[in-house]
């Protein structure tokens, strides 16, 4: 009886996913201010002006939405990363990199269709443009405030460990151990610090 009621169950939901995933939307698009630049969406990731995000009410975070500005065209492929717009009759908050590919910051408002991705992954995997579309997520740097991308914190991390792999063989050249008259070990270290001195 239980496994005819999991059975029944993963079958509603498996239908349910196509047919929202098959669904088209018309509506209202809007597009971040400047001052959210920065600020933690509801998925938890940091909101970058220039990455191809955006807001829905309903549709789980990480879906794919292809948008298309009825008024000419254009289309852009973003993910979901927030929750709104809450304004009446707007069905998707994009981010300022989106609403630029389809030509929509003068208007500040404009009329789309919103189709999510089938299978976002395979998606992904056969369109070459996609992946070009959609920048790495770029995170400030505490001490020059300059934005880098995962690939870049890696490589500077990777350089910054192999520069304290150097400095640590050459302080551990830097020290040696003697012994004086009295047979008692002392330390001499090398350096252009003096941090103590050996009796002689």
């Amino acid at each position: 009886m239980k496994l005819k009621f999991l059975l029944l169950s993963l079958i509603l939901i498996l239908v349910s996913t196509n047919t929202t995933a098959q669904q088209t939307y018309t509506g209202k698009a809007s597009y971040y201010g400047n001052k959210f630049h920065g600020r933690r969406t509801s998925d938890g990731s940091i909101y970058h002006r220039d990455s191809l995000t955006c807001a829905h009410r309903t549709l789980p975070f990480g879906t794919l939405l292809k948008v298309r500005n009825v008024h000419n065209g254009r289309e852009v492929v973003v993910k979901v990363t927030d929750r709104g717009p809450f304004v009446k009759g707007r069905i998707v908050d994009l981010s300022f990199a989106a609403a630029k590919e389809i030509d929509m910051l003068s208007a500040g408002v404009g009329r789309v269709e919103v189709e999510p991705v089938n299978s976002s992954l395979a998606y992904l995997q056969k369109t070459t443009e996609i992946p070009s579309l959609l920048p790495e997520l770029q995170l400030p740097d505490p001490t020059t405030g300059e934005y880098r991308t995962m690939s870049e914190w890696l490589d500077s991390d990777k350089t910054g460990r192999e520069k304290a792999k150097d400095n640590a063989r050459k302080r551990s050249k830097a020290a040696y151990l003697s012994r004086n008259k009295r047979k008692q070990p002392a330390w001499h270290v090398l350096s252009n610090r003096i941090t103590a001195k050996a009796d002689k």
